[in-house]
């Protein structure tokens, strides 16, 4: 007895609609591996630039036996976050040596190019550089930057005042965005302590920038905080 046998396939349609699908969901994995890609390329830089901050304050307050006045003070939340040991009455803020304070900075961080009367016409800075807004960054005019040796370049908000200043982590590459590869940070006290009714600042470092701006919220873009929670392995 024969049995005829059913013959079985696939359709154009069935063929068509799987394929449709394995592209999907490729897309969607490359696309995946990609942002996970870039952003751990963007760790590795946040963590060296800060990394060459931190050595350079180290170096030139080993070296002048003595912390700088020239800092800004750091926040309630600040404090608790970073545990740091902040006395009662520690100053706002000291702006009586950054003239020195800038001199030495610039130069431990290893500057090959400076740019004090107009950052983007002496092309320290790209021409349209993104400003950061709401008072913070929000103007070039006034601004101080430095190119180091490894491309990455440093500005200030204003003058000579690095209480307040600006990094970007890559130099002149893209994707020149706040929160993505431009931070900002401030020098701060991070330790203080009160004898006999006076204040003395112990040490100083560096922390995020005051108000850490709008863009970093959303998107892409992280805050200073969140990159430097990240490199040191806090989510």
């Amino acid at each position: 007895m024969k049995f005829l046998g059913k013959k079985s396939g696939f359709t154009l349609s069935e063929v068509m609609i799987t394929i449709t699908l394995i592209g999907v969901l490729a897309s969607l994995t490359i696309s995946t591996v990609g942002s996970s890609v870039q952003q751990r390329a963007r760790l590795s830089e946040f963590r060296a630039a800060y990394a060459k901050l931190d050595t350079a304050l180290r170096n030139i307050v080993f070296t002048k036996g003595a912390v700088y006045a020239c800092y800004d003070s750091p926040s309630g939340s600040e404090i608790t976050d970073f545990a740091l040991k902040i006395a009662e009455g520690t100053p706002t803020s000291e702006t009586g040596q950054c003239t020195k304070f800038k001199e030495d900075f610039t130069r431990a961080l290893g500057t090959v190019r400076t740019c004090e009367t107009d950052v983007m016409a002496e092309g320290c800075l790209p021409d349209n550089y993104p400003i950061a807004g709401d008072n913070c960054f929000n103007s070039y005019s006034n601004s101080h930057a430095y190119v180091l040796d490894n491309s990455m370049i440093i500005f200030t908000n204003s003058g000579n005042n690095f209480g307040e200043f600006a990094m970007d982590v890559n130099g002149r590459k893209g994707p020149n965005k706040w929160g993505q590869d431009i931070f900002p940070f401030s020098v701060k006290p991070t330790e203080s302590v009160k004898v006999s009714g006076n204040v003395y600042v112990k040490q100083i470092g560096i922390l995020p920038g005051d108000n850490e701006c709008s863009y970093a919220n959303g998107g892409a873009s992280k805050s200073t905080t969140q990159m430097m929670r990240e490199s040191a392995g806090i989510r």
